[in-house]
């Protein structure tokens, strides 16, 4: 039978879901939902269409009269037309903008009309049906444009403003009519076992396309879906949101219209480093940055519930080589056409714990990239105690850059020989740092702790390098100190290398896998 697979018609023998997938090889990923998606019978024309810009802002045009004219059928029959040539804005006043010309043939009327505050309708330049505009009414007015009342065919509903800002010369990418839901029936899954059924479109992943005008929050995406997964915590009718990164920080950037299929992340308020997925077209907005567009398996977004995880990948790819040895960061990069310059240390088995520039859109630009190496030995593995200190462990991922990268970067603020290492934390961030996951009895050592709210230099973060039954790994009594994690390996070899440390030093650590 023949199916659709993710854009592509396919012909298969199985019908059984898992078994499609493993036949035609398709992306997929386990425990991710696969959309299946069923055209049923459509009208012949439709009433409502998408009038698209070139700087991607939509208008959209209702079709609407009492009664059928034939300026409707007219209409449904050439506005594939006003695009290219014909797509340009030829005509604006302070009563119309006028998009084309084309040639039609509708009849002359010479006689003044009276038009209401955005209606469309079809308009002569000179009074010659070879110079026929589509027009939209700014304000209520009478005019004589050749044509008669016969000539409107419906109303501006959408995107008033956009169409006031046009100019002569620009020009419209085009027009399109809006598929409703009603037209394609779809279900989410997780089920390997569904039958699919003759024609059927099966979508397994999203393909985001990422916008070099928002390189940071075009990162902030690549870093949430590093795993290929974008979880759905938040829905509306008009979007879905990902807040595994909220609280995150970000530059405005790119604010624009968001149309359907796009992507931003809020900049401000309680809400920000949130990421957005938009179902509908919404305004913008100066807290939204946008900085993609969905290009292929939308309809998992169309289709998506409260609490579904869908796969996704990316245009480009996630240039980061954070946490691979030199070799493995160089390979990576020459898959890619991307140039290497070591730095550090540059021997093959060591680990890159940095890397300039940062941004994957910056590399795409420059095509190169310096990878600063470290020694595989100078980089921890610790465990955090996510159960045990949620916000603790937050704050820690954020600080140390582990939130967004493999490797977190810790810069020794003060050291005690023998007792305890302190390292720099933000007061600021620790502001709403509750008691969590205190110590009881005694710390041992190669805890490291974070000072909570009730003291004044909450955010301080600390690691005992020996045993205490008094003090915490910040020097603050038991109830001052957060404990976030433990280093996986205190061989003594670890421990000379921490009792060494002194002001201005710094170390890297990753999560133990």
């Amino acid at each position: 039978m023949k199916v659709k697979f993710n854009g592509e018609l396919q012909e298969v023998r199985s019908r059984r879901l898992g078994d499609i997938i493993e036949e035609l090889g398709g992306a997929y990923r386990q425990g991710c939902i696969i959309a299946i998606v069923s055209e049923i019978k459509r009208e012949a024309l439709k009433n409502e269409f998408s009038l698209k810009t070139a700087a991607k802002r939509e208008a959209r045009i209702k079709i609407a009269r009492e009664k059928e004219v034939g300026a409707m059928s007219l209409f449904h029959d050439v506005y594939k037309r006003f695009h290219g040539e014909s797509g340009r804005i030829g005509w604006v006043s302070e009563d119309i903008t006028g998009i084309g010309p084309i040639r039609t043939n509708l009849s002359v009327e010479k006689s003044e009309h009276k038009y209401k505050k955005w209606d469309v309708f079809f308009g002569f330049g000179g009074f010659d049906p070879n110079m026929t505009y589509l027009m939209i009414s700014k304000r209520e007015h009478e005019a004589a444009y050749g044509t008669g009342g016969d000539a409107i065919i419906g109303k501006l509903t959408r995107g008033r403003s956009i169409i006031s800002d046009l100019r002569e010369g620009d020009r419209i990418e085009g027009i399109s009519p809006i598929v409703t839901k009603a037209e394609r029936v779809g279900v989410v899954t997780t089920d390997l076992n569904t039958e699919i059924k003759e024609g059927q479109e099966i979508f397994t992943f999203a393909k985001i396309k990422l916008l070099r005008e928002a390189p940071m929050s075009s990162e902030h995406f690549l870093s949430l879906t590093r795993d290929g997964l974008f979880h759905i915590d938040d829905l509306s009718y008009t979007y879905l949101a990902s807040e595994a990164l909220k609280s995150l920080n970000l530059p405005v950037e790119n604010i624009s219209y968001r149309s359907k299929y796009y992507l931003s992340v809020r900049t401000s308020g309680s809400e920000k480093g949130k990421v957005y997925a938009y179902k509908e077209s919404r305004l913008p907005h100066p807290s939204h940055n946008v900085f993609g567009e969905i290009i292929q398996g939308g309809e998992l977004m169309d289709y998506a519930q409260l609490g579904d995880t869908v796969h996704v990948t990316t245009e480009p790819k996630w240039m980061t080589v954070v946490g691979k040895t030199q070799r493995e960061a160089e390979e990576y990069l020459e898959s890619e056409d991307i140039g290497q310059l070591r730095e550090g240390n540059k021997d093959d088995n060591a680990v890159v714990v940095d890397q300039e520039p940062a941004l994957t859109m910056d590399i795409m630009e420059v095509g190169e990239v310096k990878t600063i190496g470290v020694k595989k030995e100078w980089v921890f593995p610790v465990e955090l105690f996510y159960d045990e200190a949620p916000k603790t462990v937050w704050y820690f991922r954020k600080l140390t850059g582990l939130i967004n990268r493999p490797i977190g970067i810790l810069r020794v603020h003060f050291s005690v020989p023998g007792m305890m290492v302190l390292f720099q934390g933000s007061a600021d961030e620790a502001g709403t740092l509750v008691p969590e996951n205190l110590p009881k009895g005694e710390v041992k050592k190669g805890i490291l702790g974070v000072t909570n709210m009730s003291r004044a230099n909450r955010g301080l973060m600390g690691i005992r390098l020996d045993d205490s039954k008094k003090y915490g790994p910040t020097g603050e009594t038991f109830d001052g100190v957060n404990l976030v994690l433990s280093f996986s390996s205190l061989t003594p070899s670890t421990m000379s290398f921490l009792s060494k440390l002194k002001e201005g030093d710094t170390i890297y650590v990753k999560e133990k896998t």
